[in-house]
């Protein structure tokens, strides 16, 4: 399990009596930048809006509520401050106990204020699966830096200096002959052979960084790779990647040679996001090739729900603009409804679950399913099927 992963567990677990609050905010370097931001305007609108609508339903829950929103107001300056880190951020306070739990993120998220029994987590979810784990090569004439990209930020691998060898610099430091320096033709056979030496130098040390790259890959679990240098070197790293590695394989046309790590990552990620929506597309198209032939793969809410229920779904994949009633049972079931045989159970509640998408999510990751919410595009072949797919494990 990654630390996404175990982080979203965590709040997952994270329950109150009166419920928590979730505050979700995003930055970005021009508005920190901006001397009357709009974020904070944006969660106070919302967070009165959310006092109205409690104090309609629950007078004394509205209450609980804006007594613990004026507990934390401290906190919240903080989530709001534009300089402070992280350009996506987000704060869950539990309203009875005032437990309190924070996510700084390089991804920024939508501004969102919401109150249920546990921590809205579908914002994070979107980012962690949009953000997971991808590798950076950054080459050049004198050598690579191997990164690894997650959430934003990065973290230097390895690097691998292109040297020469001593028959190499022999070639290089060869010209005309001392006895008759006159006569040049040697001197430009040795340039020749010199480049050409140096060529297959290179040729020979990019197949072996391939290896290493993809071992990398591999072990890290990357499924893209951002590579950044000369279109030659670029083009020729690209051609020696297998189809069978699993990497995509996205070009970088900037020289990163001398940026910071930092630089790096900040650069990297509006090309990681560029291919997000392709993968949405191939996930959608792989689920209904395998569900449809009878395959590892579930559409619909009531097939979702019962491989969720066996630990069997791989990969939930659903419409990220889905809002869904369904119910949970006192025996951690998920069910779209309860009828027939169902309702009838002995000794089972179920209890009604408004953000039933939320329990969909929970339900995946406690048991190590990937999470892709799904753009309207890439989602539209869902439709039919309410919305809801999954890859199985079986």
């Amino acid at each position: 399990m990654n630390l996404a992963d175990s982080l979203i567990n965590d709040l997952i677990d994270f329950t109150d009596e009166q419920g928590v609050l979730s505050f979700y905010v995003g930055h970005t370097p021009a508005q920190a930048a901006d001397p009357q931001p709009t974020q904070p305007i944006e969660i106070r609108n919302q967070i009165k809006d959310l006092k109205a609508r409690l104090a309609e339903a629950d007078r004394d829950l509205a209450t609980a509520v804006e007594q613990r929103i004026d507990a934390i107001n401290g906190e919240l300056d903080r989530l709001l401050d534009p300089k402070a880190h992280g350009q996506g951020r987000a704060l869950f306070v539990g309203v009875a106990s005032g437990r309190t739990a924070s996510v700084a993120l390089q991804i920024p998220f939508r501004e969102r204020v919401v109150h249920h029994e546990r921590p809205f987590v579908r914002p994070l979810v979107a980012a962690v699966d949009e953000g997971r784990p991808a590798g950076v090569l950054v080459l050049s004439r004198s050598g690579s830096r191997l990164l690894s990209w997650k959430v934003g930020e990065a973290e230097e691998l390895a690097t691998d200096a292109f040297e020469l060898g001593d028959a190499q610099t022999a070639d290089r430091k060869s010209g005309p002959s001392p006895a008759a320096p006159q006569i040049q033709g040697h001197g430009v056979d040795h340039k020749e052979m010199f480049e050409q030496r140096v060529d297959e130098n290179r040729n020979r040390w990019m197949r072996s960084l391939v290896d290493d790259v993809t071992g990398a890959a591999k072990e890290h679990g990357w499924d893209r790779l951002v590579v950044s240098g000369s279109a030659q070197l670029r083009e020729f790293f690209a051609n020696l990647v297998g189809e069978d590695d699993g990497l995509r394989v996205i070009h970088a046309e900037q020289d990163w040679e001398h940026h910071t790590t930092a630089a790096v990552a900040a650069n990297a990620w509006p090309l990681l996001r560029s291919v997000h929506e392709q993968r949405e597309h191939e996930l959608v198209d792989r689920v209904l090739d395998r569900a449809l032939s009878g395959n590892a793969g579930a559409l619909g809410l009531g097939d979702v729900c019962d491989a969720l229920n066996e630990g069997r779904v791989a990969h939930l994949l659903f419409d990220d603009r889905l809002q869904l009633t369904g119910y949970r049972s006192s025996q951690d079931t998920l069910h779209p409804e309860v009828d027939g045989e169902l309702a009838q159970s002995d000794g089972v509640e179920f209890t009604e679950e408004p953000l039933f998408v939320e329990r969909l999510i929970e339900k995946a990751v406690a048991t190590g399913a990937a999470v892709t919410p799904v753009a309207q595009a890439p989602s539209a072949p869902l439709g039919e099927h309410g919305g809801v797919a999954a890859l199985l494990r079986w």
